[in-house]
């Protein structure tokens, strides 16, 4: 007798695919993931609000100080005074880098003035540039410039020797194009002065390379940035400039490390004296990276001085301040 097999009905659902179970590991890093893509947009949102706040958020001018700031420049730019100090007592020290960084959206110029140009410091009477802090700190060096060079400067960052090395090492060092008798001079003058850097916790071995980026650490940029009688003051401003520069590439290559960022700026609030907030440091630095240096200037300019070995004699304002205006501005800048 023969039996038929009895009718199966096909299902029409499909089978669901086995779920693998996720392990605790494999969750974990998916948070982590989340997170730290959730850091960089705050990251990335902060750091746009602070480059598109308005410039003359820098331009606010403290209370309480002279400075004779001129009326009439643009205002897309603002000029922060930025000091280099040497290493003497407080109520003596003279500051040994003085350049004005004008910032704006996309520009970032350094102008160099040098130490010994001969200018008239208010209330003090005819003096070279660098004693101007000495006699009244920082605000007295701003007055002086915006006085004679008709600037507008209202605030201003000062770095003394230590901290420059704190803030280089921070960024684990920066690369700098060097000649060999630079590398000999950088050499010889940490040899000169060794047991007073050990003193400090500071060492740094010889260099032996020199050409397009050479790797210094904090104490070899320092002393690079100040090499004296190699060649011309002229030169060594414009050594402090590729120094800035420098540091500049460095913390633009350096964002994506939240531990070279975490000792920065632990290396910048312990070590840089700056009148300006945090608000506005922030927003002077994300305008910096994102541009980085696009010009330069140093003063006096050929054929307004005469010099005679010590000191540097402006026989004729007017040049300066056309050639810093003109750079800076475009030509845009204020006329008598």
């Amino acid at each position: 007798m023969h039996y038929e097999e009895p009718y199966k009905r096909k299902s029409t659902q499909k089978r669901r695919p086995r779920r693998r179970r996720q392990t605790f590991g494999a969750w974990l890093v998916g948070v982590l993931l989340r997170l730290v893509a959730l850091a960089l947009a705050i990251g990335l949102l902060g750091a746009g609000i602070l480059y598109f706040l308005p410039v003359s958020l820098l331009a606010v001018e403290p209370e309480g100080v002279t400075l004779s700031p001129t009326d009439g420049l643009p205002q897309d730019t603002a000029n922060v005074l930025i000091l280099g100090l040497d290493a003497t007592h407080e109520n003596t020290r003279r500051s040994d880098s003085i350049i004005i960084a004008s910032v704006g959206r996309g520009k970032l110029y350094l102008t160099s003035v040098l130490r010994d140009t001969l200018l008239e410091i208010p209330d003090r009477g005819p003096g070279k540039l660098n004693a101007a802090y000495a006699y009244g700190g920082p605000w007295l060096v701003a007055r002086t410039l915006n006085e004679r060079l008709r600037l507008n400067i209202v605030h201003y960052v000062a770095v003394d020797y230590v901290a420059l090395v704190r803030i280089v090492d921070a960024l684990d060092g920066v690369d700098i194009e060097i000649s060999q008798a630079e590398m000999e001079k950088i050499n010889a003058d940490i040899n000169a002065r060794r047991d007073r850097w050990q003193a400090l916790g500071y060492d740094a071995p010889d260099l032996v390379d020199w050409g397009a980026n050479t790797h210094l650490n904090g104490l070899q940029a320092l002393t690079y940035a100040r090499i004296r009688k190699l060649d011309s003051d002229f030169v060594r401003a414009g050594r402090q400039r590729a120094l800035l520069s420098a540091l500049l590439t460095r913390l633009k290559g350096s964002l994506w490390n939240p531990l070279r960022v975490t000792r920065l700026a632990k290396a910048v609030l312990q070590a840089v004296d700056t009148d300006m907030t945090p608000i506005q440091l922030l927003s002077l630095g994300t305008k910096a990276i994102a541009s980085g240096v696009t010009g330069t200037l140093r003063l006096p300019v050929d054929g307004s001085y005469t010099d005679d070995g010590s000191s540097l004699k402006i026989t004729d304002l007017q040049p300066n301040i056309a050639a810093f205006q003109l750079a800076v501005y475009d030509g845009r800048g204020s006329r008598d």
